[in-house]
């Protein structure tokens, strides 16, 4: 007998893979963020995504977006990520080198999507970010590609973006004048 998994009774908030073709119009640089989690600090970016074929009542695309540590350490995400959509592993050369994100920006993908949580709140995330296949229709960009680094501060680019990535943005190391949280100073 092959092994079976099903839902039990009373279990809620399951929900099946879904998987859209997409496209990236923002790469948002987080800057340095403090992880409880990890009690320590890393450079986080962000990737934004528009998904044409699921429209908002206004008409325009949905939006997802994913965080993820920036780095192409072999079990990193984003090492995963990039991989899995660029269809290809990355170089010895782009590790050493560095991989220019930015190339990403208008860039097509499948984006699996899932949904979690649970009975009082239910969120969805990207599960996996793969190459679409040859072939597969991609609609056109509708939203603007945004490309923001911390480096540059609250510049034009930072003006436009939704105060929630903004609140993110402001709780890194670079917007908070470099300040360690209490429990890392005291450790040291």
């Amino acid at each position: 007998m092959g092994l079976i998994t099903k839902n039990e009774a009373g279990e809620k908030g399951v929900t099946s893979t879904v998987t859209h073709v997409a496209r990236c119009y923002g790469i948002i640089d987080l800057g340095t963020q403090y992880s409880d989690k990890f009690g320590r600090w890393a450079n986080k970016i962000m990737f934004q995504f528009e998904l044409p074929a699921d429209l908002t009542e206004d008409g325009r695309p949905s939006i997802i977006s994913e965080k993820y540590t920036l780095s192409l350490n072999d079990k990193a995400n984003l090492r995963k990520d990039l991989e899995s959509w660029l269809g290809r592993p990355v170089t010895a050369t782009e590790k050493r080198d560095g991989f220019a994100l930015g190339w990403m920006l208008g860039a097509a993908c499948l984006l699996s999507i899932l949904h979690g949580g649970n009975a009082e709140k239910v969120y969805e995330y990207v599960a996996g970010v793969m190459s679409v296949p040859e072939g597969t229709p991609v609609p056109e960009a509708v939203n603007p590609v945004v490309l923001y680094n911390t480096e540059k501060g609250e510049d034009t680019v930072y003006a436009k973006l939704p105060e929630w990535v903004k609140d993110l943005i402001q709780q890194s190391r670079e917007f908070k004048a470099d300040q360690e949280p209490a429990e890392t100073k005291a450790g040291e």
